[in-house]
């Protein structure tokens, strides 16, 4: 690797360590875990059999209850493949995943496998750190008519697939069903429009004597979910890469619920996603978007929640979708191994158990009647939404600095000033543009 090359590998890196900064901090797993490795170790140490076995080595930062589920998925393709490979997985928190990176793949010396949130890929494919995987879907080992649209697009950057499908999620409506009740709702009805949501809100903020907010959206630190509104008025942030923030749709939609937030004070102005999350599950909220991770949470609380599908805008039925990508590194000599391990874990039976065992929705939308899914109900309710579902500022390499600069200051002067909002988008739109001439 020439040194320019290798200075701009770790520029990339240096930012995406930024963006990731104050994420899990759980200790580096022991080379005593299933399937994996020690650092300085060599991956087929201890690999027995009559014929050497390909290594494939695989990292990430499935730190949490998904951990030990793709572990033990991982043990079944070692044990049962026909390809004679072997992936042996290294998990860590993911920061401590994105350090690695940055010593090792400027020195092509990365893993074979990396998964991380899709909008990091062309950050990597840019420096030349990952390898194009468009073959495995042109010779049909993964169909990508299976994979939810809204995914499948953003695997890609630059016209090219570099990533595989790892998991999903989705977003629903969560919904308190005891306030509903408080506030004379009924509490298996809840609401499928914009107007119904409105009036629920309002409805619940109303309810006197109690300290209650109808329907919040978090701003910063957070899944977002303002995009959810914007999208279902038929907005948008960036098209033909040019920023359309602020197009009359948006002016239209963030008016109206600011509004609603200020004025009729159905929610705090800016929380951070932590914040209205313990709003909810203290009780003071009625109701907000989240995703599939929360559901034992709130259970574990004694919250009387359910969920259903974002209640559809003027423009559309849509939902923000999040997704992780196995990409294959520019170093690794060992595509056939690792195609044969993205296709098998892309393949129907390995999505059900990954999604039972994770709570995720389905990466495959051919699975959803598969009988086991009865098993947890939620899964199946964030998976019937992934046709639904669009991303978040995908196919960028400065994702993170039109989120924290642009996006979030945005809502911020519009919610806690009283800054005019076709002014505001104005001026930030052009601070947009000016991000998307650099990436």
């Amino acid at each position: 690797m020439n040194y320019k090359r290798q200075s701009s590998v770790i520029i990339v890196i240096v930012l995406v360590l930024s963006l990731l900064a104050g994420c899990g901090t759980a200790p580096l797993p022991s080379s005593q875990q299933a399937g994996s490795v020690a650092e300085g170790e060599s991956p087929a140490a201890g690999i027995s059999g009559e014929e050497e076995k390909t290594v494939i080595t695989y990292w990430n930062g499935f730190t949490g209850p998904d951990g030990p589920v793709l572990q033990e998925l991982i043990k079944e393709y070692n044990e049962t493949n026909t390809a004679n490979v072997e992936v042996v997985v290294d998990i860590m928190p993911w920061d401590v995943l994105f350090q690695r990176l940055a010593t090792v793949l400027p020195v092509q010396e990365g893993p074979d496998i990396i998964a991380f949130a899709t909008e990091n890929i062309g950050t990597y494919v840019r420096p030349g750190a990952l390898a194009a995987v468009d073959d495995i879907f042109a010779s049909g080992q993964i169909d990508s008519a299976l994979i939810p649209p809204a995914l499948n697009e953003n695997l890609k950057f630059n016209g090219s697939y570099y990533g595989v499908p790892m998991n999903m999620a989705t977003l629903l409506l969560y919904y308190n069903k005891d306030i509903f009740a408080l506030a004379g709702l009924d509490p298996e009805s809840p609401p499928t429009t914009w107007n119904a949501l409105e009036e629920y809100a309002l409805r619940i903020t109303q309810i006197p004597d109690q300290d209650l907010y109808g329907f919040g959206l978090a701003v910063k630190e957070t899944i977002p979910m303002w995009p959810i509104m914007l999208w279902g008025n038929g907005g948008d942030y960036i098209e033909d890469g040019r920023s359309v923030f602020n197009s009359d749709a948006n002016v239209e939609t963030i008016t109206h619920w600011a509004n609603l937030i200020k004025e009729n004070q159905i929610a705090p102005a800016v929380l951070t996603g932590a914040e209205i999350d313990k709003l909810f599950e203290s009780q003071r909220l009625g109701m907000y978007f989240c995703g599939p991770w929360a559901t034992g949470g709130f259970a574990n609380a004694g919250v009387n929640f359910g969920i259903a599908p974002v209640p559809a805008g003027p423009a559309r039925s849509v939902t923000l979708g999040t997704g992780v990508a196995m990409v294959m590194t520019a170093s690794s000599r060992e595509q056939e191994a690792v195609y044969d391990f993205f296709s098998w874990w892309n393949t129907a039976d390995v999505q059900v158990q990954w999604s039972l065992g994770s709570g995720f929705p389905l990466a495959r939308t051919d699975a959803i009647d598969d009988p086991r899914l009865q098993q947890n109900q939620y899964v199946v309710d964030f998976s019937s939404v992934t046709g639904d579902a669009e991303f978040y500022l995908q196919q960028l390499t400065n994702f993170s600095q039109i989120d924290t600069q642009v996006i979030i200051p945005a809502l911020e002067s519009i919610l806690l000033t009283n800054a005019d909002v076709r002014e505001a988008l104005d001026q930030y739109s052009a601070e947009l543009d000016n991000l998307l001439a650099q990436n």
